[in-house]
């Protein structure tokens, strides 16, 4: 869900493709509910131990990463 208070766009996980379509590279958005953090290792025995799909995981709300995953 996405809401705007205050001037404020705020994203509610999870997060659709249509809450998605306003959003430009460059805007300040606020990031509410679950989200998931982790380093590259982890991220790979996740995929190894396929516990996540990074291309379709319909469960994952919002995921960040601090390193280069694209070898995963």
């Amino acid at each position: 869900m996405v809401e705007v208070k205050d001037g404020k766009k705020i994203l509610t996980t999870p997060i659709s493709a249509e809450d998605l379509k306003g959003i430009k590279i460059g805007d300040i958005i606020y990031l509410n509910g679950s989200m998931t953090t982790c380093r590259d290792v982890a991220h790979r025995r996740l995929v190894e131990e396929g516990r996540l799909n990074l291309s379709s995981d319909s469960s994952l709300n919002v995921f960040f990463t601090k390193s280069d995953i694209s070898g995963l």
